[in-house]
């Protein structure tokens, strides 16, 4: 053992003439403790709530989208869907229509976003999974059906059962500008889905077909939408069929299509980690405080280290280890605390959401290696910084050697 680490470890572990250091070092270790766990839960709280928003969303939102690269509708191509489906990557092909219209219900109207589906669309996306109430159908009694975002059945005030329909209202272009002009269709509500608030508010599902009646767009589609086998495919695969495509359709992916809500999550959680640093960085103060109380009250032991040819630097370096040892035993200690209760709520669930009706039953908890070892990595950073230059300076100007 080198004799720096053999000299700070016994100053950290032995009792000292001054009990008052003592303290000061195990508030400095419990600090860097407390500050580890809270940057490990809180980062873990943050991936779980991503995770549950991304798989509500994904059900909701297409791995791949080819869209027309002019206009909001193209012809239905065949043998482009079959080409598309049979690819190595790709689950699932789905054609769709989607377009804006009103909806009424008794005297309420609410713009929304329909959206025309085709029958295997729930098998292929899983959004009975989201259903809050009723059923995912597109005909009930050979009559057609909608599915509404929770949001829209809020504002429409539209409730299940009633056996009254809702009505579907949008412009006939070849039409004049009065309320006869426009094309409609009453469909009736036989569920109602809810993921996350944005997509509540505005979509609504029906079938294809009386889609394209209501938007007079007949053969008619405005996107095809891929699921694919394996996530991390995303990225290389559109660029591949933009490369092949690219042309006369657009080519994009989920995080084009919903880049504002991941920036916005990423922006979160960057803004938390960066005031959980700055309040550790706070906290650091008192391995200074610490460290300093120790150089004064081992004033005479420097004088010894000296008489036996210890250089500076050697001193420095053991009062650099001595703030080293502080925060490691502090971020090991809080590595441990936070890991262990982020992974006790991630399995068991031991904080629950209580009474009501919640798509989880516990608070959402997701433990990252990655995040864990960029925890690790700023206090230890912190720490080091907290420790060097105070050291460096006390060693020298108050302990005159």
């Amino acid at each position: 053992m080198k004799l720096p680490v053999f000299i700070a470890r016994r100053y950290l572990f032995s009792k000292k003439k001054q009990n008052a250091i003592n303290i000061i070092s195990a508030i400095s270790v419990a600090g860097v403790a407390v500050g580890t766990t809270a940057l490990i839960v809180v980062l873990s709280v943050f991936n779980g709530i991503d995770s549950l928003l991304t798989e509500a969303t994904d059900s909701f939102t297409a791995d791949i989208l080819v869209t027309p690269a002019e206009g909001k509708f193209m012809a239905a191509d065949t043998a482009l869907l079959e080409r598309l489906a049979g690819e190595e990557a790709v689950a699932s092909a789905d054609v769709a229509v989607e377009e804006k219209s009103l909806v009424k219900f008794g005297d309420n109207l609410v713009p929304v976003t329909v959206k025309g589906v085709g029958p295997d669309y729930d098998a292929h996306n899983h959004i009975s999974a989201s259903i809050a109430g009723g059923r995912f159908a597109l005909t009930v009694d050979s009559l057609p059906a909608a599915v509404l975002g929770y949001g829209i059945a809020a504002s429409l005030k539209a409730r299940l059962g009633t056996g009254s329909p809702v009505t579907f209202y949008y412009p006939n272009r070849r039409g004049g500008t009065s309320l006869s002009s426009l094309r409609s269709e009453a469909i009736y509500p036989i569920g109602i889905f809810s993921a996350q608030q944005e997509i509540d508010a505005k979509y609504v599902f029906i079938d294809i077909e009386v889609a394209r009646r209501l938007f007079n767009t007949p053969g008619k589609i405005s996107q095809i939408e891929l699921k694919l086998k394996n996530p991390d495919d995303i990225g290389p695969f559109k660029e591949k069929l933009a490369e092949q495509i690219g042309g006369a359709y657009k080519v994009a992916d989920k995080y084009d299509a919903n880049r504002s809500f991941y920036a916005m999550m990423r922006s979160e959680k960057l803004a938390v980690f960066l005031i959980l640093l700055f309040i550790l960085f706070i906290a650091s103060f008192n391995i200074v405080g610490s460290v300093s109380m120790l150089i004064i009250d081992k004033k005479d032991d420097i004088g010894v280290y000296q008489a036996l040819g210890m250089t500076q630097e050697k001193i420095i370096s053991i009062f650099r280890l001595e703030g080293n040892l502080i925060t490691g035993l502090g971020a090991a200690a809080g590595l441990l605390i936070g890991t262990g209760l982020c992974l006790a709520q991630e399995h068991f669930g031991l904080l629950t959401l209580g009474e009501g009706s919640y798509i989880v039953s516990a608070y959402p908890v997701k433990v990252v290696a990655g995040d864990v070892l960029l925890s690790l990595a700023a206090v230890v950073l912190i720490g080091s910084v907290a420790s060097y230059f105070p050291v460096k300076f006390l060693v020298k100007k108050i302990v005159q050697l």
